[in-house]
């Protein structure tokens, strides 16, 4: 069970109305690296993960991708707010703006929506782990490039936290990655598997 806390992780107060950057930032949302993808995989994988630890792991970071989305969609809305037809215009912003107005609706940068094939959950350790380091470098990576678009010193204060948590999960699920080859190792896992290899020695 979550317990819900009705403020944001990190405070978002954006000043100055920006749809143009707003359609940048809205991939954290529904990108192929954003992070509803994160939370859907992260508390997918968790079901079939074998160790308490890392069960926990991915409920922990599963949960904090939640509310990490919680702050993207308010910078997007706080980036929309008020905006006048010609504002919307003018920003670029039509093309989102005539299918959901000034509504959050989880697509990428280049308006493509949210999708669950951009996401894994194997049921394998090594594999679901992998992917969890590579999703959070994505993750950062996108962050980056979002701080590269962006001169608002609001928004970039924002960015630059949720930036700093994607490392964190990512020093995490290398911690969790050495966890499970240490245990694995001692089975000779990479050698064959004991699961389905009945006759290799292992």
């Amino acid at each position: 069970m979550f317990m819900y806390e009705k403020k944001l992780q990190y405070p978002v107060k954006v000043a100055t109305p920006n749809a143009k950057l707003a359609q940048v930032i809205i991939t954290q949302f529904g990108g192929p690296d954003g992070e509803l993808g994160a939370s859907m995989r992260y508390l997918s994988q968790r079901f079939a993960m074998p160790y308490g630890e890392l069960k926990g792991l991915l409920t922990d970071i599963g949960t904090e991708e939640l509310s990490h989305i919680e702050m993207v969609c308010t910078l997007v809305y706080q980036l929309t707010r008020n905006l006048s037809v010609e504002e919307i215009k003018r920003q670029g912003f039509d093309k989102y703006f005539v299918d959901h107005t000034t509504g959050i609706y989880p697509v990428a940068a280049s308006g493509e929506p949210w999708t669950a094939a951009t996401i894994q959950s194997t049921g394998d350790v090594i594999a679901d782990l992998s992917e969890d380091l590579a999703a959070e470098q994505k993750a950062r990576k996108t962050y980056d490039n979002i701080l590269r678009l962006s001169d608002d010193p609001d928004v970039n204060d924002v960015i630059k936290f949720l930036r700093a948590r994607e490392v964190v999960h990512y020093q995490r699920f290398g911690e969790g990655l050495r966890f499970v080859t240490d245990k694995l190792d001692s089975k000779n896992y990479y050698a064959c598997n004991p699961g389905f290899d009945k006759n290799c020695g292992c």
